[in-house]
């Protein structure tokens, strides 16, 4: 038996999504458990007046009810509301569940668009799924992996933060260029001598946050790497 794991994103008539589209560095992360919404707002500058109307009045047109709000630091507010899900229109985890796929949360709404990560457990289901949301919304399928049979939870069970979060600033972004200028690619298209140039950065900084950043992900990984494996290589 084949299952998928399914990404696709929808763009509809949704307080989240507006908020989003309307700020556009903001990431609105949704997490439910149909009793509580807790809804992660970063990107904003809580301190602005404005904003903390702008982020009431998104609230109230989903028709939630806070219970409470906090700040974590400048740029994010966290809010714990009454599960406001059955007023979202479409109503999009009704219809998941109904075509028998599993919803992993967070839902992601960014730049107007609600983002969602699904575990599907036949092709029929993923497809009706698809035509389902798009009598109520425009749906984009991002992308849909088979999952062998039995690999649901050595696929589903790491979290970006478990992996990521060690790193700094400048260690990921580090990550992030070597990763977009060839560096990991096969053969290597750039060395890191010639992306430090192309940057006007230092070499040895460059190189220091590249690497103190490959051994914290390497740390991280390891674990899930020796659950994979069954055997060491031999000495």
């Amino acid at each position: 038996m084949t299952y998928y794991e399914v990404d696709l994103k929808l763009q509809h008539d949704c307080p989240y999504s507006k908020f989003s589209q309307e700020h556009p560095g903001v990431v609105v992360s949704h997490w439910c458990n149909w009793s509580r919404d807790v809804l992660e707002i970063s990107g904003i500058d809580v301190r602005d007046r404005q904003v903390r109307v702008e982020v009431r009045q998104m609230l109230a047109r989903a028709g939630g009810k806070a219970i409470r709000t906090t700040d974590v630091g400048a740029h994010v507010r966290l809010v714990l509301q009454h599960c406001a899900c059955d007023a979202l229109p479409p109503p999009t985890l009704p219809t998941i569940e109904r075509r028998n796929c599993l919803n992993l949360q967070p839902m992601v709404y960014t730049k107007g668009w609600e983002w969602y990560r699904l575990v599907g457990f036949a092709d029929r289901d993923v497809r009706q799924l698809v035509r389902d949301l798009g009598r109520h919304a425009r749906v984009e399928l991002v992308a849909r992996r088979s999952i062998p049979e039995g690999a649901i939870h050595e696929r589903l069970m790491v979290s970006t933060g478990a992996l990521l979060s060690a790193l700094t600033d400048r260690q990921a972004r580090a990550l992030v260029i070597a990763l977009d200028h060839g560096y990991y690619s096969f053969p290597r298209v750039a060395t890191s001598v010639e992306i430090a140039r192309q940057l006007g950065t230092p070499r040895t900084s460059f190189v220091d946050h590249l690497r103190k950043g490959q051994n914290k992900v390497m740390q991280a990984v390891g674990p899930y790497l020796r659950m994979r494996t069954s055997s060491d290589y031999a000495q």
